[in-house]
């Protein structure tokens, strides 16, 4: 069961074709609220000291001043990626950015805990990571300019969107930039 912390960041989409489902796609955006909730996760469970905690969440916040970053999870038989029937890109306002790598990753016991019962043994988890900056350096993510950040999954036949709403919550662009 995701905490509360964690809880908005964690989305989910089913795409149907007549009666059969062509894909389930979950996403959880890697926020510094939910970085900060899986280092804390972390250090619970290993007892490592404050020091410990202090020094790996930095790291943690640090790599969101670089990246945004999702897991994305879906069955085994609706893989994502260049040459797949599925690919994904990050829409923010009228732009689209391809993911500077998207790979298979093995999630641990605290995004396991996260995603709860979305993920299962017929799932496989990719890690998705954009810069966070455009080609002039300038963030993607601005507080009171972003709205929304949507992630895309399109096929040749359909699409879905997976969309985070910044302009509810303060917190959540702050979380961002």
């Amino acid at each position: 069961m995701p905490s509360a912390e964690v809880k908005p960041y964690i989305k989910s989409v089913f795409v149907h074709s007549e009666l059969s489902t062509r894909g389930i796609f979950d996403a959880l955006w890697l926020s510094d609220a939910v970085r900060t909730a899986s280092t804390d996760l972390l250090i619970m469970r290993s007892g490592k000291s404050a020091e410990q905690h202090n020094a790996l969440l930095r790291r943690q916040l640090e790599e969101n001043k670089h990246y945004i970053m999702f897991y994305v999870l879906t069955e085994y038989d609706v893989p994502l990626g260049d040459s797949a029937e599925w690919q994904l890109f990050l829409q923010v306002g009228d732009q689209t950015y391809q993911p500077r790598e998207l790979k298979v990753t093995d999630l641990s016991s605290e995004y396991k805990a996260f995603f709860g019962k979305r993920f299962g043994k017929t799932k496989i988890a990719y890690v998705a990571k954009f810069d966070a900056q455009d080609s002039n350096e300038k963030p993607l993510i601005t507080p009171h300019q972003t709205e929304s950040i949507r992630l895309c999954l399109r096929s040749v036949e359909k699409q879905a969107v997976l969309e985070w709403s910044l302009d509810a919550s303060a917190k959540a662009v702050k979380d961002a930039s």
